[in-house]
């Protein structure tokens, strides 16, 4: 069929509209459980490379656009890394102009921003996304941005963090819902995923019985990137000793969720959070050590490196600190990345930022 600005639900064939409706239910719920309202009425911001994955993603928010009276804009970002990227922005604004979108773009050199900010080119690029996503975001009003990642890039998520050592239930991948307040190092973020329970299949199949055809970035398959070598490498041969690998790993999120809920008031009464000449510090008082477990002195510790917002706990790292707690091994000090420092000593565990981090 031939889309357009008035592409609705019904023009959908009948396991697409479940899919979308499922779509909806699940985001709800996640957002439910986060403490926010549903999408009914909500405005939108569509992360849009125009890849296959985007592009369901669009598609599927301009199919709800009438049933739950959404306002659906788009961002797009040219990182300046290949010859082709010029063109195809320029076929992402035909897309979005088809559908009726407000497309947002801009276009960054990310090489050179890797160079400024002293990180690889894909870290970079992904900070620049999440930069850009933020000021569409705030300029037009949205109350969340959307991006397409499935859980085929759940699975990749997760890989990746076991590989980096990453502590439970950190492990269980990516969040739903995706809160951060602004930081010196980074901007806010307010992200919601809800496809995060589909196979990629379920949305290029969809696209397929539409005739809807999407862009293919070839750096996809440059092993230059480690989420490229999971993807190309790693992935097809757990999926070949295990073809519902992507089921299990749909189960591992939702309990390391359900854990994560569990925990959060015990967690909240553990963790004292200090403004020591305006530096943002977090404290875990002896007290509250000393009445938790081994399981639950790595959880609250683990709980207050995400909270000083500088990326992951490794699980050796946590047990290493409780083991010089346990042992009255102190004073020792540990570092983590972006310049957090985490001080184990008799009155507890401290939390801080290196100066000028």
């Amino acid at each position: 069929m031939t889309l357009s600005s008035s592409f609705c639900l019904n023009d959908l064939a009948p396991k697409d509209a479940r899919m979308a409706l499922e779509t909806v239910r699940f985001a709800e719920e996640e957002l439910f459980l986060a403490g926010h309202d549903g999408l009914r009425g909500a405005r939108l911001l569509v992360a849009f490379s125009g890849g296959a994955d985007s592009t369901a993603l669009l598609v599927l928010a301009c199919a709800l656009r009438s049933h739950l009276k959404l306002d659906i804009h788009a961002a797009h970002l040219d990182h300046g890394l290949r010859a082709e990227s010029r063109d195809e922005a320029e076929a992402v604004g035909r897309f979005c102009e088809t559908l009726g979108v407000p497309l947002h773009t801009k276009r960054e050199e990310v090489k050179a921003l890797a160079l400024e900010w002293g990180c690889g080119i894909e870290e970079a690029g992904r900070r620049a996304r999440y930069v850009f996503l933020e000021e569409c975001r705030v300029k037009t009003g949205a109350s969340w941005v959307l991006t397409a990642h499935h859980s085929g890039d759940l699975a990749e998520d997760v890989i990746m963090r076991l590989t980096r050592g990453a502590a439970w239930p950190s492990l269980g991948g990516m969040r739903a819902v995706l809160e951060e307040a602004p930081a010196p190092h980074r901007p806010g973020r307010r992200l919601l995923r809800p496809l995060l329970m589909l196979d990629k299949e379920q949305l290029t199949a969809m696209l397929e019985r539409l005739g809807v055809s999407w862009l293919e970035d070839a750096s996809n398959q440059s092993r230059e990137w480690k989420r490229n070598r999971i993807r190309n490498d790693v992935m097809p041969l757990l999926l070949a000793e295990n073809p519902s690998f992507s089921e299990s790993i749909r189960r591992l999120w939702r309990n390391a969720r359900e854990d994560e809920r569990w925990w959060e008031n015990r967690l909240e009464a553990a963790l004292e959070e200090l403004n020591e000449n305006g530096e943002r510090r977090i404290r875990i008082p002896s007290k509250a050590l000393d009445e938790l477990s081994r399981i639950g002195r790595m959880r609250v510790m683990a709980e207050a490196v995400k909270r000083m917002e500088r990326g992951q706990a490794r699980a050796d790292t946590l047990e290493n600190m409780d083991s010089v707690w346990q042992n009255r091994r102190f004073p020792r000090r540990f570092s983590f990345a972006g310049g957090l420092k985490a001080e184990v000593t008799a009155r507890g565990v401290l939390f801080f930022l290196s100066p000028g981090r």
